[in-house]
């Protein structure tokens, strides 16, 4: 409580600045789970976030930095800190088109689980946007990234193009397709015959994760010996619908698919942690397919209700499932999940507020993943300064 309350105390000095800001964020989140590392084995905590995001224009350049801060009140070593800050530039290249392009350094700390993952990132990204009609809107987009990891073992570039159209309608129909490319490059994953890269992450002590272990196994990140992956290339796509319905009442409805046009995960095995970003899960470590629908509904007193629903198998290339000790079963693992969110939301002139629950159930085909978990949080947003968030 007493880092929250001088975390709190620093937040609440940064709103001086906000008057003369073109914008200033502070932000406040309480979160409550009841499977906190979304493994068979639940773990129930409370998560604390206080988090602030600021810019200043300098036209046509501004100055931008954002800063989070988490605190769980069972595991208080899986804490961490996010910085960020860097400078974008915006150009009109004509009536109808606008280059973006920025720049950021950053960095993640993390308390003794998860030292292993603490990282500064560099990345770069450029975007141009365009209105080829009153109606349609074309983006192209290219992003890149590199990170240093505590432990070698996640060092990666990565990069991905992205490219979106988007089309509306006077029924108050939207359309939109986008594809995305990306590239991912372990920079030294593997160890060879006569020595290791340990990592603390996923050493596996005792009956389950938390209190300071994080998994039930033993070397979850363990690169394979002189294996093949350091690479992995990824295309997906995406179609989305959108409608509105009356004056109070919006549906939007998305189905994607992604491909592993080549490489895989390096690693014997990986987990996904709620709150933690972990290097060996994300975008790049899976191909599949999915749906998901959202209903928005303006409420009494101009609350908003969001309600959503979404439904993916995943595979894992790469990457083989397991029993409770780690021994494999033979086949590549595969998740499906669903998940369930509720959200309300409430505007005021500079402050906004919501609650949100979520429910999740991952079935999958290695045990330790096979999963439920429900996701309780509420929070306040309050705006200074003359701008809006980042």
């Amino acid at each position: 409580m007493r880092k929250i309350a001088v975390t709190a105390l620093v937040l609440i000095g940064l709103s001086s600045a906000g008057q003369a800001a073109d914008g200033l964020i502070l932000s406040f989140s309480q979160s409550f789970t009841d499977n906190l590392f979304q493994t068979a084995f639940p773990e129930k905590d409370a998560v604390s976030h206080l988090a602030f995001s600021y810019d200043k224009a300098f036209t046509p350049f501004s100055f931008f930095t954002e800063g989070q801060a988490a605190f769980l009140r069972n595991n208080p070593y899986a804490g961490s800190y996010i910085q960020d800050a860097g400078f974008d530039y915006l150009h009109p290249v004509n009536a109808k088109t606008a280059f973006y392009a920025s720049a950021r350094l950053g960095g993640t700390l993390y308390r003794s689980d998860f030292a292993d993952f603490n990282h500064v990132h560099v990345a770069a990204m450029a975007a141009l946007k365009s209105y080829r009609t009153s109606q349609s809107i074309l983006n192209l987009n290219a992003t890149f990234n590199y990170r240093n990891y505590r432990d070698s073992l996640f060092d990666h570039l990565s990069g991905i193009v992205h490219f979106s159209l988007d089309r509306y309608f006077d029924t108050r129909t939207t359309l939109k397709g986008e594809a995305r490319w990306g590239y991912k490059y372990f920079l030294h994953p593997f160890i060879n015959d006569t020595g290791g890269v340990s990592t603390s992450a996923g050493s596996g002590q005792g009956p389950g994760p938390g209190s300071g272990r994080m998994g039930w196994r033993s070397g979850f990140f363990s690169p394979r010996i002189n294996g093949p992956g350091q690479g992995i290339q990824i295309l997906s796509l995406s179609g989305l619908a959108a409608q509105g319905l009356g004056d109070f009442v919006g549906i939007r409805v998305m189905a994607f698919r992604q491909w592993t046009l080549s490489g895989e995960n390096p690693f014997v095995s990986i987990e996904e942690f709620y709150m933690v970003e972990n290097p060996s899960h994300d975008a790049f470590s899976w191909n599949g397919a999915g749906i998901s629908g959202l209903a928005t509904v303006e409420a009494p007193w101009q609350m908003q209700l969001k309600i959503g629903y979404t439904g993916s198998e995943k595979r894992f290339p790469g990457i083989e499932a397991m029993d409770m000790e780690g021994a494999s079963l033979g086949p590549m693992r595969r998740d499906r999940r669903t998940q369930w969110d509720i959200r309300l939301e409430k505007s005021f002139s500079a402050v906004a507020v919501f609650i949100n629950f979520s429910h999740i159930r991952n079935v999958s085909n290695d045990l330790l993943f096979d999963w439920k978990g429900r996701y309780l949080s509420a929070g306040i947003d309050w705006t200074l300064g003359r701008g809006g968030t980042k």
